[in-house]
């Protein structure tokens, strides 16, 4: 001890005392620094990281507007329950962005095509022949108007000699396509030619006046209906070669 109390002067000690002031103040001021007193200046880049941010600390008032944009956000991210009722209006969607396989078309009012009837394969036809539909059947749903619009495609050969003509009857749920009555008559379609050799001509199905008429009302359940186009005439003034080379229906569903 008196080792020390030798080696002891007031300006060691004097020193010391100053580094234990110093020393303690800078970890007072540490642990209590002033409310607000440390702005953007005192942080270093990136010093705030996702886990120095409290839970829920960022709300709507923290975001600048404008400043989450599609690239910060992870596919995926935003679904139905982060959407607010009626948050997506006509002009949030991009022109063309809904298309025909983004709606519930049976939930739609407006008036859509339900099916289409068609009939490709070349047939030669005389007065009197069925001309077949490959898918001749389809279903008109409980409640839905359903409407028609059709045409068939007619040939006159070369050895067909002008003038020459054609009469085609659209059918509907006929008993006997080959002997119609006028109740399975929905439309008609006239087809004529004067100029001679090898020619197409296509006749567009028109309602015929006493016959089941191009349309159906609603019916109270799913009803089946069944296609076929009937030649009612076909003629040359002489010579003969005339066929179909397909026919077409859409049907046309209104609820």
């Amino acid at each position: 001890m008196k080792q020390i109390r030798k080696h002891l002067t007031y300006a060691n000690v004097m020193s010391s005392i100053a580094v234990f002031v110093v020393l303690g103040g800078a970890a007072v001021a540490a642990s209590q620094l002033p409310k607000k007193s440390v702005g953007p200046k005192q942080l270093k880049n990136n010093a705030v990281t996702t886990a120095k941010i409290k839970k829920n600390a960022v709300t709507k008032a923290k975001i600048k507007k404008g400043a989450v944009d599609n690239s910060k956000l992870a596919d995926g991210a935003v679904g139905n329950s982060k959407l607010a009722d009626n948050a997506v209006t006509g002009n949030k969607i991009a022109d063309g962005s809904v298309s025909g396989a983004d709606i519930n078309a049976g939930s739609t009012v407006f008036s859509q095509l339900v099916a289409e009837i068609r009939g490709t394969s070349p047939l030669p036809v005389t007065t009197g022949s069925v001309y077949p539909f490959n898918n001749p059947t389809y279903t008109q749903a409980a409640g839905e108007d359903n409407q028609f619009v059709g045409a068939v495609d007619v040939n006159f050969g070369a050895g067909c000699n002008p003038p020459r003509s054609a009469i085609a009857y659209l059918l509907v749920d006929p008993a006997n396509p080959g002997v119609p009555t006028a109740n399975d008559l929905a439309g008609y379609a006239t087809v004529s030619d004067t100029s001679g050799g090898s020619v197409n001509r296509r006749g567009e199905f028109v309602p015929l006046v006493g016959g089941a008429g191009m349309s159906k009302f609603a019916p109270p359940a799913n009803t089946q209906h069944t296609f076929f186009v009937y030649v009612g005439s076909a003629s040359c003034s002489s010579g003969s070669g005339i066929s179909i080379n397909g026919a077409g229906v859409d049907v046309i569903g209104t609820k």
